[in-house]
């Protein structure tokens, strides 16, 4: 295992010491048993290939952007 720091909000630490303490678990124990959930749940997405976006955006006229992102356009033209 590797050793880490990680900081939470107060409630997140308050409850997941609760739900610890009532399963006789450790706080790491809680952090890990999500974190793994989390990466489950993200690695079954597959991942979509580039073409699967063509025809879901339109592009903007210049003049429709806003005036920061105008001088990014004008200036990769």
């Amino acid at each position: 295992m590797i050793k880490t720091q990680v900081q939470l909000e107060e409630w997140q630490y308050e409850e997941a010491k609760k739900v610890g303490a009532a399963a006789s678990r450790s706080l790491s124990d809680i952090v890990r048993e999500g974190l793994t959930m989390v990466l489950k749940k993200v690695s079954q997405r597959a991942p979509q290939p580039l073409e699967s976006l063509a025809g879901k955006y339109q592009p903007l006229n210049c003049q429709d952007l806003k005036k920061h992102d105008q001088g990014w356009s004008d200036s990769i033209r």
